[in-house]
């Protein structure tokens, strides 16, 4: 049998003390939890995905996955991405996370996202995000995915030119449960220049005006309730709406 000497024992313990602590044979995945917040996305806007990790051999790299697509590699804690979603992004998302220690060993792990936004032409929620407005092509949309939601819509018009401005709800939709108030904002984007609650079909909305000025022009629309009570929340998927600008 092969005998050891001191120095050749010394050696082997230092040899297996140094693969310790290097994490040498480490055959342990690391720790990991994933936390994807919010869980559900009812408003155009982000999702954070959020890793906490931990091994012996130490974290060299965190990937975060959007159903198998790479969306980025974090290798310093705190480990998170962030991606932001529209209405084309609708449906159910898998987020994947690996996490890779010093060894080279892998866990991965996965949360589930839900994109459910209702509104296609969110975020569109102050003059600057406006949808185009074109005149002849009704947009439809959805008051919804916050308590107090407005919705804006931007279009030219040249000074004196008659124009119509139309907001339908019950209408278009039977099964709406909008309200719908509309405003239009000079090319300042501040001075409202017309406004309507009830003047279409039943309560819906219409204003007939002339452009005073040329311009960019700025139509807002909301729920009656949002612009009557300073506190009202109004907040259903059901708040459908179509609103349309013709000439007359």
């Amino acid at each position: 049998m092969k005998r050891f000497g001191a120095l050749s024992l010394l050696a082997l313990t230092g040899a297996l003390l140094t693969a310790c602590n290097t994490g040498v044979g480490d055959i342990t995945i690391p720790a990991l939890n994933v936390t994807v917040s919010p869980a559900t996305l009812v408003n155009a806007g982000t999702a954070t995905f959020t890793a906490a990790t931990s091994d012996e051999s130490g974290i060299s790299k965190v990937e975060f996955y959007d159903n198998g697509t790479l969306v980025t590699a974090d290798t310093a804690a705190p480990y998170e991405a962030s991606k932001a979603y529209a209405f084309a992004d609708n449906g159910a998302h898998t987020i994947m996370v690996k996490a890779y220690d010093g060894s080279g060993n892998i866990a991965t792990k996965t949360a589930p996202l839900t994109v459910a936004i209702a509104d296609r032409n969110e975020p569109n929620n102050s003059v600057a995000a406006a949808t185009a407005l074109t005149v002849g092509t009704p947009v439809s949309g959805v008051i919804a995915g916050q308590d107090r939601d407005q919705d804006y819509f931007k279009f030219t018009a040249a000074a004196g030119e008659a124009l119509k401005l139309t907001v339908q709800s019950v209408s278009v939709d039977a099964k709406s449960t909008l309200d719908p108030y509309v405003m239009i904002l000079m090319p300042d984007g501040r001075t409202v220049l017309e406004k309507d609650d009830d003047s279409g079909a039943g309560l819906e909305s219409e204003i007939r005006f002339n452009a005073p000025a040329a311009g960019t022009y700025t139509a807002v629309v909301t729920s009656f309730d949002i612009h009557d009570d300073a506190t009202a929340k109004n907040d259903r998927v059901t708040n459908t709406y179509q609103i349309a600008l013709t000439r007359r």
